[in-house]
This record gives C-alpha cells, sequence and structure tokens, in this order.
C-alpha cells in the first residue's frame, strides 16, 4: 500500500494530549485556588492550534483523488455535527462560567450553524457550549478544503506556502496587535476562522511535502524535547514582558514544533517504529479526544461554584478531569460512532456508493 493513505495511529493518540492540555487549561483558569499549582497549563489553549494543523494534514493524508465534494461534505457533518448539537443541548442545564457562556436563544441558529466565529464582537462566541467557537472554524476549513487541496498539487507551491503562511501569520499578528485595540486583536487573530486558515494549510502542506518524499531526519523524542522547549520558552518569554505572552503569538512560536511532532510521528508509523503513542490505552484515548473536548467544560460549569470549598478544591479538580474523560469514553461509543456511522450509510443509500474518508 502506498506511504500516501495509510493509518497513522499515533497521530490519533496525539489527538488525546491536545485535547487534555485544553482541559488542564480551562482547569487552571476556572478553578482560581489552584491556578499557581496548574501554572505549567496556562499556555494550554496552543492545544486548539496543534488541532487545526491537524485536521489539515489528516484530511490531506487521508483523502482520495476522485471523491466527490458532497460526500465529503457530508461525511464531515456526520463527524462533528451530532455531538457538537448535543453537547450545545446540554450546556442549556448548565451553570455559565461568564455572563458571556449564558444561555441566550438569538445565539441558536449561529451555534447551530458553526457561524458563531464570523461576528465580530458577538456574544455568541461563547455561547452555550464555549469550545464550540474552535468547530465554527474547523466548518470553514472543510468547507475550503476541496478547492484548497488541488492548488497545493505542485511540490514548489507546497515549499513556497509553508514560508509564506507563517510569515504572514506573524506579520499579521504583530500589525495587528500593535494598532488594534486587545479585545479585536483577540478576534482577528483568536477566533476570527480567515486567519486560523493558516494553520489548517500548513497541516496541508506538511502532509503534501512528505507526500512528494520528504522524510523527516528527527525522531519523535526530538520533536517532542523542541515542543517541551518551546512550551517553557513561553515562561521566559512572559517573564520578559512582564505580563502573558499575546495567544496568538503563542500559537505561532509553538507551530514548528506541532509541525514537527506530527511529521515525526508519521514516519515513525510509516516506518513502523512507533512505540508508546502506538499503543492500544492511548490510541482509545484519541479516539475519546473530540467528546473530550466537547464535554470537559460542561464538566467544569457544574463544579466550579464549589471550586472554592475548603479542602475540597484538589478533590473536585480530579473529578473534574476524572469524570471528563469517563464522559468522552461513554459520549464516543454511545452517541458519536453510531451518529456517524448511521450518517454516513444514510448518505450513502440517497448517493449511492462512495470512496469513504475517514
Amino acid at each position: 500500500m502506498p506511504a500516501f493513505g495509510r493509518h497513522l495511529p499515533s497521530l490519533t493518540a496525539l489527538r488525546f494530549f491536545a485535547a487534555f492540555a485544553v482541559l488542564m487549561y480551562h482547569l487552571h483558569l476556572y478553578f482560581t485556588p489552584l491556578a499557581g499549582g496548574l501554572a505549567l497549563f496556562g499556555y494550554g489553549f496552543t492545544g486548539v492550534s496543534f488541532f487545526f494543523i491537524l485536521s489539515g494534514f489528516v484530511l490531506t493524508w487521508s483523502y482520495r483523488e476522485g471523491s466527490s465534494p458532497r460526500t465529503f461534505y457530508w461525511h464531515r457533518i456526520a463527524r462533528i455535527w451530532p455531538l457538537h448539537l448535543l453537547t450545545s443541548a446540554l450546556a442549556v442545564f448548565a451553570p455559565p462560567l461568564t455572563p458571556a457562556t449564558a444561555f441566550n436563544w438569538t445565539s441558536v441558529p449561529f451555534v447551530a450553524s458553526l457561524t458563531q466565529a464570523w461576528i465580530p464582537a458577538s456574544p455568541f462566541l461563547g455561547s452555550y457550549n464555549g469550545v464550540s467557537w474552535s468547530l465554527s472554524c474547523e466548518a470553514f476549513f472543510y468547507l475550503v478544503f476541496p478547492v484548497l487541496l488541488p492548488k497545493m498539487a505542485l511540490s514548489t507551491r507546497v515549499s513556497r506556502v509553508m514560508i509564506a503562511v507563517p510569515l504572514l501569520m506573524l506579520l499579521m499578528s504583530l500589525g495587528l496587535t500593535v494598532v488594534s485595540s486587545v479585545a479585536a486583536a483577540d478576534y482577528l487573530l483568536g477566533s476570527m476562522p480567515l486567519y486560523r486558515l493558516g494553520e489548517f494549510v500548513l497541516g496541508i502542506g506538511l502532509a503534501k511535502v512528505m507526500s512528494h518524499g520528504w522524510v523527516p531526519r528527527f525522531s519523535p523524542g526530538q520533536a517532542a524535547f523542541l515542543l517541551f522547549a518551546l512550551y517553557l520558552g513561553l515562561f521566559g518569554l512572559s517573564h520578559l514582558l512582564d505580563r502573558p505572552v499575546p495567544v496568538t503569538l503563542a500559537n505561532l512560536i509553538l507551530v514548528p514544533a506541532f509541525l514537527a511532532i506530527i511529521a515525526a510521528c508519521s514516519q515513525a508509523d510509516l516506518s513502523g517504529t512507533t512505540r508508546l503513542l502506538g499503543s492500544p490505552a492511548l490510541i482509545r484515548l484519541g479516539q475519546w479526544s473530540f467528546a473530550l473536548y466537547l464535554v470537559h467544560e460542561l464538566v467544569l460549569r457544574f463544579a466550579k461554584p464549589y471550586a472554592n470549598a475548603p479542602g475540597l478544591t484538589i478533590l473536585l479538580a480530579g473529578a473534574v478531569v476524572l469524570a471528563s474523560v469517563i464522559l468522552s469514553g461513554l459520549l464516543h461509543e454511545f452517541v458519536e460512532k453510531p451518529a456517524e456511522r448511521w450518517l454516513r450509510q444514510s448518505g450513502k443509500e440517497r448517493t449511492g456508493p462512495q470512496v469513504q474518508h475517514p
């Protein structure tokens, strides 16, 4: 079987670590008594940037030439919408973390259609299940993917894109941070789908250069060391700045490490040298990662009113993590998988046999 399109199990395992980083970031953010002890997770939000890059890589790696865009779109709907709609409905009953996450009927059409991230200064961005803003970005990536992919067919074009996109994102980040208000920069460089498309495009580019024969000369361990070093570097930079590194700049600083670890782990899978990340337990947790990402904030919202109870904070934080992981497993096995399978099958029955997508 050609390398392009082969299953890469270690990437599934990596998804768990990215979702777990986001979970711990929110725990650090909202369980204020533990903020100091969880300071290491202060930049855990960068796990979303990793997901955007990984999404571009995996979709490109597994895409089959000749597949119809209609089938691709239907499979993407089957993949993300059922669990998104369920967790959004459950969020109605969860206490809000902030006023922005309070129940708001006017946001229903935007949240349901995953268009909430397109509205500047909108109260809809955090409505219902706040983390779903990133799915609004993903939905846009899916929409443009069949158009983008053919335009990155030539290796010379891909190489230019891999250089130009990070530079453009950096210039936009520095420029808008200087000339815009903090709120405007946070939106334009944080949740705006058009800006975050750059990370998705980098994932596409990485899959393309590997399909054209590029082989990373570094191991997963070396890539992990780079990620660890750059992540710790964020704390050093925040000390120099005397304030936290802006979200968009933190994401950009870690992009090279995210690309490196995806490339190295993919090559390890292809060469049959995958070790820890190939373990059945981590792969299973990786399969639960989408559900973990969507459910953890709801668990946190139920627990937060008791976060300051004397002697209970650490136990409650542990319970939040454990409950989130357990619920993610249940949601994956009994909601996410069956719903996706049913929707794909129903789509096949209406349109006839189609090439399958991941």
